[in-house]
């Protein structure tokens, strides 16, 4: 198992569990109350009443007791209607559906309420009891608009009860598959969160060994040189001794300052700026810098003018943290990590490229894809999904990845120096 489906494990709990439960609540809108009550009789009986059901001959059939299945509410009125719709919004209690009479009366047409309807609560379905003389089908269809042309059906007088029955069951169905997807949408959203997070704690981590392996240097330095300067009677040789001890202390503060900043949750919308592109990597650079040396890898930047950008400041770092991990690992021995940037076409294009022997061909097009990894349990296999994710869905960039001809891994991505609006994600 994966250091992801672990930590995802530990913290699936935090999903909330069971689906949406069937929604069988109908509105029934007929300004000629016996029609209205006749429907509502066939979809919510009284307890026990018995329906005699017809063949397409017209001939009895045995009567059936028939249970009631849907919850009905009955008005006669346009505005009733809209009343009793708003309530159920406000009530977290809608209809599934809705069955009106088109011709209403001189106040407002099923048509015209239905589009009103509509406006209150989206999720509606509407089904229209009609007449072939009252309005077409196509003349609904061109008053809805093209947009609602799913939200809605028709039903000819005189109907029967089946027919009721059968509009009833589909669009209440319809409904709940509607909620069940958007249900699942949710739950995915929030599964797609904590494996945002988890990967974010696996760079948190990563950096903070390295952090803290700096920190280990550098009090080393102004221990030292505070030995130096306790033992020592020149003036010269002290205040050398104290300009190292000044540079370490501000060079730990730099350090914690970014690394704090890093592992702080902020919001993503609010915290996009504009940002010199340089210091970003600059900083990546920094929080990496003890594993860079214990690893025996130079870091070489080109191209490194300074270009801005309306970017994510903690994401961006995260994506270069996640990539220098990933280059650490690919030269084991040791070796060169090149770092380039320029401008081109409003964007800011970058490149980060490292000595190691590659990926192979075979599972190059899969290594951003999310859990795939080649490190077996050393890996979470999110990294550079989570990179991917963050330059092209969050800042609206593109990503790529593939080997160097002179060899190695390349990645390269290019971020807009403006960031859209409704560009990030949700």
């Amino acid at each position: 198992m994966s250091n992801a489906v672990k930590l995802f494990k530990e913290h699936e709990h935090l999903i909330p569990k069971g689906s949406p439960v069937p929604n069988r609540r109908i509105l029934v809108v007929d300004d000629e109350p016996e029609i209205a009550q006749g429907i509502q009789r066939i979809l919510s009986p009284q307890q026990n009443q018995v329906i005699p059901l017809r063949s397409s001959r017209g001939s009895a059939k045995p009567e059936e007791k028939q249970k009631s299945e849907f919850e009905v509410v009955v008005v006669n009125t346009p505005q009733r209607a809209l009343e009793e719709i708003k309530k159920s919004i406000e009530s977290n209690n809608p209809f599934a559906v809705g069955f009106f009479d088109v011709m209403l009366g001189a106040e407002m047409d099923g048509i015209e309420l239905v589009q009103k309807a509509f406006q209150i609560d989206p999720r509606l379905f509407a089904v229209f009891v009609t007449a072939y003389h009252d309005r077409s089908v196509d003349s609904i269809g061109n008053f809805l608009g093209e947009e609602s042309r799913e939200k809605w059906d028709y039903i000819n007088k005189p109907f029967t009860e089946g027919e009721i029955l059968q509009k009833a069951r589909n669009s209440t169905s319809l409904w709940d598959l509607n909620r069940l997807k958007d249900w699942q949408a949710d739950r995915l959203s929030e599964a797609h969160q904590i494996l945002l997070s988890v990967e974010k704690q696996n760079a948190v981590a990563a950096i903070g060994r390295s952090v803290a392996h700096e920190f280990g240097n550098l009090l080393t330095h102004i221990i030292g040189h505070a030995e130096i300067a306790q033992m020592s009677d020149q003036i010269s040789e002290i205040k050398n001794s104290l300009d190292i001890i000044l540079k370490a202390g501000n060079t730990a503060a730099s350090v914690l300052k970014n690394f704090r900043n890093l592992n702080e949750a902020h919001d993503k919308e609010a915290d996009f700026k504009i940002h010199n592109i340089m210091h970003i990597i600059d900083e990546a650079i920094e929080l990496m810098e003890f594993r860079f040396r214990r690893h025996n890898i130079k870091v070489k930047k080109t191209g490194l003018a300074s270009y801005s950008a309306e970017v994510n400041k903690s994401s961006i770092i995260q994506v270069f943290a996640n990539l220098f991990i990933n280059a650490i690992h690919a030269m084991p021995q040791g070796g060169e990590l090149l770092i380039d940037m320029k401008e081109e076409d409003s964007s800011v294009s970058l490149s980060v490229k490292d000595s190691g022997t590659g990926i192979d061909e075979k599972i190059l097009s899969r290594v951003t894809e999310p859990l795939f990894t080649t490190k077996g349990s050393e890996g979470s296999g999110l990294g550079l999904a989570i990179c991917k994710e963050i330059i092209e869905v969050e800042h609206g960039g593109s990503f790529k990845i593939s080997n160097h001809p002179k060899g190695g891994v390349v990645v390269q991505f290019m971020i807009p120096q403006m960031k859209e609006k409704n560009n990030g994600f949700i």
